[in-house]
């Protein structure tokens, strides 16, 4: 969200069962010491708004994600973006730093438990303050990541120190696109085999990463997430729990039925590849690229991407990956899921086709449609025949 509250449309985002929680203000090291050991300013306005949307979070029982970023000047001398490097003699200010906030945020009323360093560290370095990054030297040959994972190492003791309970997350990955070792291209894509070759495996809990799309691109697999896990498994790194803190399909001008399309795509393909979560950019504004789920003058108005999130969310709860739906036409994708009341298998088509879903002879189905419409479907002798299309389609079987 662009900030957790009421206003911004909080109530109908618990209503559509969301479990997972990021905001775009978050923890800057710059505004609570601003001056180098001259204290920690937890009072000011910005720290307040934040505390707010901490104790609305927890209340509600929601997983909310700290992004700590925005060094001071002092810290990140000789550049001067917020987000750019920590200097190394800085390292132990900062943990330092973290280890107060984690006392402080950790404990009720507030009880954040996720902590994120920085959001897309693989960004390259800018001349100005951002919200990227942006630790990405793009004349190192791992593109930054070993610095990175030298902070991670004196970071890490520090906040596990005040709060073992406390799962701190690697920033999330940006990951434009795959290092070509032929040319060198995507070389962003070798920061986190710098992260490892620093030796700081150890040094995070969970690795999280964004993935977007285009216009009508719909059917692009989530190529990050094995590649992420074979340069873990490359590096003899047992794979970490995986997080997708930022995803959605962009549009220019907004293209709000294909997103609704997405969203139901999304979520499952996520289940299918055991990440803990999978959070929309961003709720309720159109600020990037048209992806909000609710109107943003009038967050009470919503979408159809937020019809689409809540019927996925009531049939992927408590739904278990099986495996991958096969033996259908070319342009069909589709995953199979156990919950704890029957057998889910969810689907789509590239193109409008017919389709015949295997389930066993002896069950009942029920099918819905992307936006929770029933469609009308039955078993016959162990197989339900329906008409596949861009929209994702539900069908349970108990």
């Amino acid at each position: 969200m662009s900030s957790i509250t009421p206003a911004r449309g909080f109530d109908g985002l618990r209503a559509a069962g969301v479990t997972w929680i990021r905001s775009n203000n978050s923890l800057l090291w710059r505004d609570v010491e601003p001056v180098e050991g001259g204290g920690y300013q937890w009072n000011t306005l910005a720290m307040q708004r934040i505390e707010q949307e901490m104790v609305l979070a927890s209340q509600s029982g929601l997983k909310f994600i700290m992004i700590v970023r925005g060094s001071p000047r002092w810290a990140t001398t000789p550049y001067q973006a917020d987000c750019a490097p920590i200097h190394p003699t800085k390292y132990a200010r900062f943990a330092a730093f973290l280890a107060a906030a984690v006392a402080r945020y950790s404990q009720p009323p507030y009880n954040v438990i996720y902590w994120q360093i920085g959001n897309e560290p693989d960004a390259y370095i800018f001349q100005h303050d951002s919200g990227y990054g942006c630790w990405g030297v793009r004349t190192d040959p791992y593109y930054g990541g070993r610095a990175y994972g030298d902070m991670l190492k004196v970071v890490y003791p520090a906040i596990k120190a005040a709060n073992p309970a406390v799962q701190v997350m690697h920033g999330s990955l940006l990951l434009d696109r795959p290092y070509n070792p032929k040319n060198g291209g995507g070389l962003t894509a070798r920061f986190l085999e710098g992260v490892l070759l620093a030796g700081a495996a150890n040094a995070f809990d969970i690795l999280p990463y964004n993935a977007y799309y285009w216009g009508d691109d719909l059917s692009s697999p989530d190529w990050k997430n094995p590649y992420l896990r074979n340069i873990m498994t490359t590096y003899n790194v047992p794979l970490k729990p995986m997080l997708m803190t930022e995803t959605g399909l962009l549009c220019d001008p907004g293209c709000p039925q294909l997103q609704a399309y997405a969203v139901g795509r999304y979520y499952a393909r996520a289940l299918s590849l055991n990440l803990l979560g999978t959070m929309w950019y961003i709720y309720d504004s159109d600020g990037f690229h048209n992806a909000a789920m609710v109107e943003p003058q009038d967050p009470s108005r919503h979408r159809p991407a937020y019809q689409a999130y809540q019927h996925a969310v009531r049939q992927l709860k408590g739904a278990t990956y099986v495996d991958a739906l096969a033996g259908q036409p070319a342009g069909v994708e589709g995953y199979r899921f156990a919950r704890p009341d029957g057998a889910l298998t969810v689907f789509w088509s590239s193109k409008a086709q017919s389709v015949s879903i295997p389930v066993d002879p002896s069950v009942t189905v029920a099918c819905t449609a992307w936006d929770g419409a029933p469609l009308p479907c039955s078993n016959v002798a162990g197989s339900v025949a329906l008409s596949a299309d861009l929209g994702p389609i539900y069908l349970l079987a108990k």
